[in-house]
């Protein structure tokens, strides 16, 4: 009877045992803390975004979960470009002007959650967009494909000539009769199979070298339309790249009219489309290019 009394005594005493140890090691679960960090974010977005666009999401994860989590921005710069949604880290767009390639490529923000062991980086890529007035493709950009903003002209900077003639010693119909914008490349190429080598406005276009590109043309008589229709802004991009502005005088275009003549435009206050004779008449030249 003893014997058996001290062998329920062991029995029980080892089954409280284990039974105290488990309920030890769920106690040590519960106390496991509840670590919160939060992610770095690496985005772009094209310039010129609107208001209220979202730029991205900043995440936070924590190891057991339950607690709220709560973003702010610390700091960004530009000060004020964006917001954040305190509750889910979506960042949006406040200060459009200040999503500009040209003058903020980068944006930066330090964005931190109300418990978190750190703080993230953001780092917002602006994507370069063509826009009339940027100095990009080897010029001041004057006109943009509406079907197709990666398409566009650009002209230069500077005049190529402040006088000179459109043939090449000899009249005669070239063939370059193209008016429309787009059609100043294909004009000038004509013009030159037609007149050979020498000194005149569109083989001066042909032969330019200019911040490394060499696909220059004299522009079509709409193409010259539409530089006076830019005139302010060509001006200004020039002038700030150390350019000169487009003078009030009569320019080249690569548009023929007559076995003798060839359109010429006029930038002063009131412009003038005339015709200009090819052998006598020496006007201005400014190149373009499309991209």
């Amino acid at each position: 009877m003893m014997k058996i009394s001290k062998n329920l005594l062991t029995i029980a005493f080892i089954a409280t045992t284990l039974f105290l140890t488990s309920c030890g090691n769920d106690d040590d679960a519960v106390t496991v803390p509840n670590v919160i960090s939060v992610q770095d974010l690496t985005t772009a977005i094209d310039e010129n975004p609107t208001v209220g666009q979202v730029v991205g999401t900043v995440v936070a994860t924590q190891t057991v979960g339950g607690s709220t989590i709560s973003y702010s921005i610390d700091s960004q710069t530009p000060t004020g470009a964006l917001s954040i949604n305190a509750s889910t880290g979506e960042l949006t767009v406040v200060d459009a002007s200040l999503f500009d390639f040209e003058n903020n490529p980068v944006l930066t923000a330090t964005v931190s959650v109300d418990g978190a062991v750190n703080t993230a980086v953001v780092t917002v890529n602006i994507n370069n967009i063509n826009e009339i007035g940027d100095f990009n493709h080897g010029g001041v950009v004057f006109w943009i494909d509406p079907t197709d903003d990666t398409h566009g002209l650009v002209c230069t900077i500077d005049d190529q000539s402040t006088g000179i003639q459109w043939y090449n010693g000899s009249n005669g119909s070239t063939g370059a009769n193209g008016t429309t914008i787009g059609s100043g490349e294909t004009n000038t190429t004509v013009i030159i199979n037609d007149q050979g080598v020498g000194v005149y406005a569109a083989q001066l276009c042909d032969d330019l070298s200019l911040n490394t590109y060499t696909d220059w043309f004299l522009p079509s008589i709409d193409e010259l339309e539409e530089m006076y229709n830019k005139k302010a802004i060509i001006d200004a991009t020039s002038m700030a790249n150390s350019g000169a502005i487009i003078e009030e005088t009569y320019y080249w275009s690569s548009t023929e009219v007559t076995t003798s003549s060839a359109k010429v435009f006029r930038f002063t206050a009131t412009p003038w489309i005339d015709n200009g004779y090819k052998s006598t008449s020496t006007y201005n030249v400014r190149a373009v290019r499309a991209f």
